[in-house]
């Protein structure tokens, strides 16, 4: 996966761009159309976070979502999350296309879009690779999990959301953000 990203950041012309706060200021970042089978779930994405830390405690595993069974229950959480609004986001995808992009980092973890690239699949009709345009970061999960924390709960919470979270969702991003040290302000 890195190595397609790398080759994409390269070798392809942007799609588009996107002005993101990330790293405590506004930059511009390019917008790519990634093939959705180089992407994988952020399972502890904040919209279905109540789902995945119940279900990883019941059955005493973490998900991966690379498992292709794991990312199936990742996927019915995603359209669980709520029912009505992924209803009418799969129509808006159908009849428009994709309008909001997604944030995704280096080695392919959706940081934001998590919903919007499994309804992109879900409408995909026809042969020939799915795409998500998304901007890619300069780095992976891994190498700086908290800032990427920071960027997901601005971009999922911290704007008005078409598709609200669930009050557990927000106390659960709450928690996790304390454990990454960030302050109650």
């Amino acid at each position: 996966r890195i190595k397609y990203f790398e080759e994409l950041l390269e070798k392809r012309k942007p799609y588009g761009s996107m002005e993101v706060w990330y790293k405590n200021h506004r930059q511009k970042l390019s917008v790519f159309e990634v093939k959705l089978e180089y992407l994988i779930y952020n399972q502890y994405n904040g919209r279905i976070a109540s789902f995945v830390k119940s279900y990883e405690k019941q059955n005493g595993k973490q998900l991966d979502p690379e498992n292709p069974q794991d990312k199936n229950k990742i996927e019915e959480f995603l359209w669980n999350s709520n029912v009505p609004g992924n209803k009418n986001t799969k129509r808006s995808l159908k009849d428009q296309g994709q309008l909001k992009y997604g944030i995704v980092t280096k080695d392919g973890v959706i940081i934001d879009g998590n919903r919007r690239a499994y309804l992109v699949k879900e409408v995909h009709t026809g042969p020939g690779p799915i795409y998500f345009r998304a901007v890619v970061l300069e780095e992976t999960l891994d190498e700086n999990a908290k800032e990427i924390m920071r960027l997901e709960t601005t971009y999922q919470m911290g704007e008005d959301a078409k598709v609200d979270y669930n009050a557990i969702e927000k106390y659960l991003k709450c928690k996790d953000l304390r454990e990454f040290k960030f302050e109650e302000e």
